[in-house]
């Protein structure tokens, strides 16, 4: 008897966003059902249905802040949820976190909006501890790619979207190698340059590609022609 698909709702009106937030949840899970309403009247549909997890932002076409929130803890009471938004009232805050939801800004990094995912998808059973391994060996901070030692490593997901840019990819190439978004791709690049303290897309590839090769030196690992690039 095949396992029940998780059902993830996410409440969001901009589309972009919406599309940020389920790239996410993919990278995370796999097999479940992602589903991306606009709306307090159409996630009515959905409240007889338990969503594993929901993920909503406070201001909707047809609701706006304390009235939705109100909705969704009386709508979804036992549903682990994550308040994603650019309200930034702090007694809705407050009121969220005493409901048990995890709250973030829009304006947080979105590292930090894939750690609180991650965070939630745990709390629900969604991700299990070995899947939540798995992911961790291969996607977190695991990687020996830093701009200098001390400074925080790139993801491999991030590794991975470097070498193709410094293949000559653009981000909406990358996107579809990878079969990300591209401003999934856009949000991971900005994060990149970050980490790599770099002001652009040359200066980000010279350091991988340096970066890169200092680990390949220590590990023993022959030289990229890459390498020699910048």
């Amino acid at each position: 008897m095949a396992a029940p698909v998780h059902l993830i709702l996410i409440l969001e009106d901009h589309p972009v966003v919406s599309m940020v937030v389920e790239d996410a949840c993919k990278d995370l899970v796999t097999d479940v059902n992602i589903q991306v309403v606009n709306s307090v009247k159409l996630a009515r549909e959905f409240t007889l249905q338990n969503p594993s997890v929901l993920i909503a932002d406070l201001n909707l076409l047809d609701s706006k802040g304390a009235d939705t929130l109100q909705w969704i803890q009386g709508a979804f009471s036992s549903t682990p949820t994550l308040i994603y938004t650019g309200d930034a009232d702090p007694a809705l805050r407050l009121q969220a976190e005493q409901g048990n939801a995890l709250w973030l800004s829009k304006n947080a990094r979105q590292s930090e909006l894939f750690e609180c995912i991650e965070q939630l998808l745990q709390r629900s059973g969604v991700l299990a501890k070995g899947h939540q391994d798995a992911f961790s060996a291969h996607n977190e901070h695991h990687s020996d790619i830093v701009a200098y030692p001390g400074a925080k490593p790139l993801t491999w997901r991030q590794v991975e979207i470097m070498t193709l840019t410094a293949q000559g990819m653009s981000a909406k190439q990358v996107a579809q190698n990878m079969g990300l978004s591209p401003e999934t791709v856009r949000g991971h690049i900005r994060e990149i340059f970050r980490r790599l303290e770099a002001a652009n897309k040359a200066q980000a590839v010279s350091v991988f590609l340096k970066a890169q090769s200092r680990v390949r030196k220590k590990s023993g690992e022959p030289r990229s022609p890459s390498d020699a690039i910048g």
